[in-house]
């Protein structure tokens, strides 16, 4: 047997930052600033080494789709820094090698060159990269109309674009709504006006109904035995998910529910959904978002007893596969309770319930210490409840006052 078939596969990829030749090191050359601790991050050079059976390091060349691999995973890693200059500077590098590579080595792999340039996008959120990738996977179709995996990515690339969208349509909103809040009067008719330009573009719900025809049509007749279609589709849906999430107005309720029921009905069409943990808890997911638009308290309490249910029965099959329970489920647990407290007319028992999301959510935190906004949230809550608290005593300080 040759020595580079007993070599592991494991790449690992070795990077470091090259910093300009300027007169003080770690700045720009144009930098004048005496107070700035360090500006010129460079460029980001990136090493590959396998190790041979003996655990040596040695030089090595991935391919495309290893490249593209890495590029997002290194990409997931960043989901939870908040900081754009820190995010994305190797990931942005590795999908430009796997870019290359496949265009040097793999000229016809038109859906692996597809899917970098929409990982690209939605890693440094670049709607062009998205829409061109989008477009390459909507010309494979025309050839490979029935191809599975084919329509799975377009309709994944469907959903990221309308999700770009729908990011940078509510980034303004926010932008403008603080500008309005700093003024000494809120504009009420130019505040109307904004909510209002919060409804989708005709090219946002076109894009959003193109990846539920194309994930509806990879659905036909996906089996148990498809894995990898299995995994792609979980991911589409989980983007479905997010997308149907960020719809939050009134008005919005009925492109949110196309999504999210789209999402939900293709749940249960997947082999043994009943036991597959992520699936149950994208189920409840779900439902929790759609509950805000219904009005009646009756369906509003069923829905989130169903969300209850399959939070549950989630945490129970993740614990027994994994020997611990699902931080996610907790996240969940925590905004279960929220909106369960909302529907209590006993202020003890909503008091309770409160409390309840709090530890729910320090639970998810101690179970994902590597994500900080479960922290935060923990942090805003409690403040939120100490204000709360104080503004109850408030009254009685003043009726004593007054005696």
């Amino acid at each position: 047997m040759s020595k580079r078939a007993n070599e592991t596969q494991d790449l690992v990829s070795e990077n470091k930052r090259s910093r300009s030749s300027a007169a003080k090191e770690g700045h720009a050359e144009d930098c004048t600033d005496e107070l700035c601790k360090g500006c010129d991050v460079g460029e980001v050079e990136i090493s590959f080494v396998r190790k041979d059976a003996d655990g040596k390091p040695i030089d090595t060349e991935p391919s495309a789709q290893e490249l593209l691999a890495m590029a997002i995973d290194e990409a997931s890693n960043d989901k939870n820094n908040d900081n754009e200059d820190e995010n994305n500077g190797i990931a942005r590098r590795l999908f430009d090698m796997a870019i290359e590579k496949y265009q040097k080595d793999e000229p016809e792999n038109h859906v692996g060159y597809a899917t970098c340039l929409v990982e690209l996008g939605k890693a440094i959120q670049v709607e062009e990269s998205i829409s061109e990738g989008l477009e390459v996977l909507r010309g494979e179709l025309k050839t490979k109309k029935d191809d599975k995996d084919v329509l799975l990515k377009a309709a994944g690339a469907a959903i990221a674009l309308a999700t770009s969208m729908r990011k940078k349509q509510q980034a303004y909103f926010d932008q403008q709504e603080a500008e309005l809040e700093n003024e000494d009067e809120m504009d009420d008719v130019a505040y109307e006006e904004l909510i209002q330009k919060q409804t989708p573009s005709k090219e946002e719900i076109k894009l959003y109904k193109e990846a539920i025809d194309r994930i509806n049509q990879a659905f036909t007749d996906i089996g148990k035995e498809d894995e990898a279609l299995l995994k792609e589709a979980q991911t589409v849906m989980h983007e479905m998910r997010g997308y149907g999430q960020l719809l939050t107005q009134p008005f919005h309720e009925e492109h949110s529910n196309v999504v999210l029921n789209t999402v939900i009905s293709l749940i249960q069409k997947l082999p043994d959904y009943e036991k597959d943990d992520e699936l149950l808890t994208l189920w409840a997911a779900c439902l929790l978002h759609q509950e805000k638009f219904l009005e009646d308290e009756g369906q509003k309490r069923d829905i989130l007893k169903k969300a209850d249910d399959l939070l549950v029965k989630s945490n129970k099959l993740y614990s027994a596969k994994n020997g611990k329970e699902n931080p996610w489920v907790w996240e969940m647990y925590a905004m279960l309770r929220i909106n369960q407290s909302t529907l209590t007319e006993d202020e003890d028992a909503a008091l309770d319930l409160y409390d309840e999301a709090i530890l729910a959510f320090k639970k998810a935190s101690a179970l994902s210490p590597e994500n900080p906004k479960l922290a935060e949230m923990v942090t805003m809550l409690q403040n939120m409840q100490k204000s709360l608290e104080e503004n109850e005593e408030d009254p009685e300080e003043d009726e004593g006052s007054e005696k």
